[in-house]
């Protein structure tokens, strides 16, 4: 699992209340957590998500939504068969009014891995109902009776200030397959010089793969890439 997917969202999006009870279960993965932000239609514009979450203030909870086919969570890593919990990103309805993207915690699996109640896997929402607190809200907020609150007015300010807060996933990932890459060609290379195939003359010595012009023309460019 990622470092979202570990409480980096957690971490970045919450505040203390959300670090106080999630964190140290996500990094001993009492708590198993996903990351839900890719939908069907939309993958990197994630402003453009379509699945909607509503406050309910009778009762104190959001309410999270797929109102569509298009609005289906995918590339949910740790979903199908493990995860507990998952960090949906959601549009926010306050008021009939739409807040942006927000992102909140959402229970997945109970303790026995069984999935709950208005869940669909591949995990879709539908009347999903959360506690009020499950806000991931250090950007934005909503008051008990249901107001809008955040100290960020612009509405693009504040997706630009959620997203800011994953650049160090997506800086890891990057990071992660250069580094496999390097394994890789190293891998690759060592046994280009060890492993041998065929000969020029009938009786002399098979020659090496990283003597062969397109095997170097494969390898080598790749390895001055990277």
């Amino acid at each position: 699992m990622d470092f979202e997917c570990r409480g980096g969202a957690i971490k970045f999006l919450g505040t203390k209340r959300h670090h106080d009870k999630w964190l140290k279960d996500t990094e001993n993965y009492v708590v198993k957590g996903c990351f839900a932000m890719t939908e069907l239609g939309h993958g990197s514009n994630v402003k453009g998500i379509e699945t909607v979450t509503t406050y309910d203030s009778n009762t104190g909870e959001f309410v999270i939504n797929t109102p569509c086919e298009s609005a289906q969570k995918y590339c949910i890593g740790g979903a199908a068969n493990h995860a507990t919990q998952t960090v949906v990103f959601s549009q926010l309805g306050i008021n009939g009014k739409n807040q942006g993207v927000h992102a909140f915690i959402c229970q997945i699996r109970d303790a026995d891995g069984k999935i709950c109640l208005n869940i669909r896997i591949a995990d879709l929402f539908d009347n999903v109902r959360i506690p009020k607190e499950n806000l991931l809200n250090s950007i934005a907020d909503v008051s008990p009776d249901g107001e809008y609150l955040s100290a960020i007015r612009d509405q693009d300010q504040r997706f630009a200030a959620f997203m800011a807060a994953l650049t160090s996933g997506h800086v890891n990932i990057a990071s992660a397959v250069v580094y496999i890459s390097k394994i890789g060609l190293s891998i690759a290379i060592r046994y280009a010089l060890s492993r041998r195939a065929f000969s020029i003359t009938p009786n002399g010595p098979e020659i090496l793969l990283l003597d062969y012009a397109n095997h170097q023309r494969r390898l080598l460019p790749l390895l001055a890439k990277t």
